[in-house]
């Protein structure tokens, strides 16, 4: 539902309602693609030359999804889009810009060697990568104008060197926050060797010193240092003060980058899209003891995403109400040492996106027992889009998606009774669940649309070019 979201004495907005500090619009605004000046109330039917910036350009996690599928909306509308990325051997095709795109580095492969050069050159790279800056001065030069850049997940690769070309041309730039990576060298805020989590670098001037001392970083005093190294080098830097805006898919995240420190007058809340089906899905109740009933966790299995006290909840529930359990992970063997001798416990390994869909859509419901600060996962819009329910863990952004009552139920992270409970209450009303689907995917159409989404974009975009505008 479109709103402002108060925080402090200033108001975010929230869901494409944006307040640009320094100003609303100038007397003339710029034609992208011919140069031309144009009056203030044709600004939005003018088409942009976008620039998106991502480390990997396929199929890769949240936030490559999320770039991909942002490309092929402002398209449709018309607009030219550009990718800057790094060069992965599975990168899609971009013809146009990518000669001018940063080498792959493979970390992993470089710090297996235990070369000491190998070790400053991964150092190096995720400090500070000059190639890509080069490589995007270079890009800028062969392209001409561009309106604005979009950037989103480049810390460790493409890094915030990026932005220096960007700035030198006076390109609005806009910085769409996926994790915590800038504010938690181990990108979670959970501490992997006591399961729980951890918050000591959202504060002070030693503040990212923990990271080395508690090993968080892939439990490696190395790997740590070198995180550690990376964020004091951007805020050392000025980096959060470079983007003109910042985008955050959910309230709870903005609210730990205040906490860090970051300036609320440049967030807006504009929540991620997810596909919505043309029709309800031909699921209309599920009649008791069906061999087809059963319920869903999707992920990847590790210790903050919950999945041990689900297993352990789901020994509570009835013996006719099946988990399926689909992913894999580091503590997969653990889980199925305990999920031992339930007998209603299945686990399907990894699955390729068709059948994770097919799987999904047939589901009762879906659980997300995450113990970890969850920003707004893209799993609960797929669920939403094909009219399940979701039964989500009480923490990080999961509860401005999952309401209860409307689109799911939701449980204390980390309580194995409550999720039992809930879990049975769902388990033993199919025709609620059926109900709370139905309603889930009205708000999926609604407020988490593609069409709903584009718009908010499309007005950020326009609205801060129309400020550098009146600006020069």
């Amino acid at each position: 539902m479109p709103g402002i979201y108060s925080a402090g004495n200033r108001s975010i907005p929230i869901y494409g309602q944006l307040f640009i500090p320094h100003g609303n619009g100038g007397r003339k605004r710029r034609v992208v693609s011919s140069e031309q000046r144009v009056p203030p109330n044709c600004l939005r039917f003018c088409l942009m030359r976008i620039l998106l910036i991502n480390t990997f350009h396929y199929p890769r996690g949240g936030a490559s999804i999320y770039v991909l599928g942002l490309a092929d909306l402002l398209r449709e509308r018309g607009h030219e889009v550009f990718h800057f990325a790094m060069r992965h051997p599975l990168s899609l095709r971009c013809p146009e810009t990518e000669e001018y795109w940063p080498s792959y580095i493979n970390y992993p492969e470089l710090l297996e060697k235990g070369v000491f050069r190998n070790s400053l050159k991964v150092l190096k790279r995720t400090l500070y990568s000059s190639e890509a800056k080069d490589g995007l001065a270079h890009l800028l030069d062969e392209l001409g104008p561009v309106d604005i850049a979009h950037a989103n997940n480049i810390l460790h690769y493409l890094t915030p060197a990026v932005f220096e070309p960007l700035k030198a041309q006076n390109i609005p730039i806009i910085w769409s926050l996926h994790d915590y990576s800038l504010i938690c060298p181990n990108t979670n805020f959970f501490d992997q060797r006591s399961n729980r989590l951890c918050s000591k670098c959202l504060k002070g001037g030693l503040r990212f010193i923990h990271a080395p001392i508690r090993r968080c970083k892939k439990s490696s005093f190395g790997a740590s240092l070198v995180a550690a190294l990376e964020s004091w080098r951007h805020r050392i830097k000025g980096v959060p003060q470079i983007p003109d805006l910042y985008i955050s898919p959910s309230e709870f995240l903005a609210e730990r980058f205040f906490d860090a420190g970051f300036n609320r007058e440049k967030f807006a809340i504009v929540p991620n899209f997810g596909p919505v089906p043309t029709e309800f899905p031909p699921k209309t109740r599920f009649p008791r003891g069906t061999r087809d009933s059963y319920v869903l966790f999707a992920g990847r299995l590790s210790p903050e995403k919950g999945v041990a006290t689900l297993v352990e909840a789901w020994k509570r529930v009835p013996r006719n109400a099946t988990l399926r359990v689909a992913g894999t992970g580091p503590i997969e063997d653990r889980l199925r040492k305990i999920a031992s001798g339930a007998g209603n416990i299945e686990f399907l390994g990894f699955l390729d996106p068709a059948d994770l869909a097919r799987i999904r859509r047939n589901a009762r419901f879906l659980v997300i027992p995450s113990e970890w600060w969850e920003n707004a996962p893209l799993t609960i819009l797929e669920a939403f889009s094909d009219a399940v329910p979701i039964l989500g863990s009480n923490i990080g952004g999961i509860p401005e998606m999952v309401r209860p009552g409307e689109t799911g139920e939701l449980f204390e992270p980390g309580n194995v009774d409550d999720l039992a409970e809930k879990a049975k209450y769902l388990w033993d009303n199919p025709d609620y669940c059926v109900e709370l689907g139905r309603k889930a995917r009205r708000v999926a159409a609604n407020e988490y649309s593609p069409d709903a989404h584009i718009g908010r974009i499309e007005k950020i975009y326009r609205e801060l070019i129309s400020g550098r505008s009146s600006e020069t």
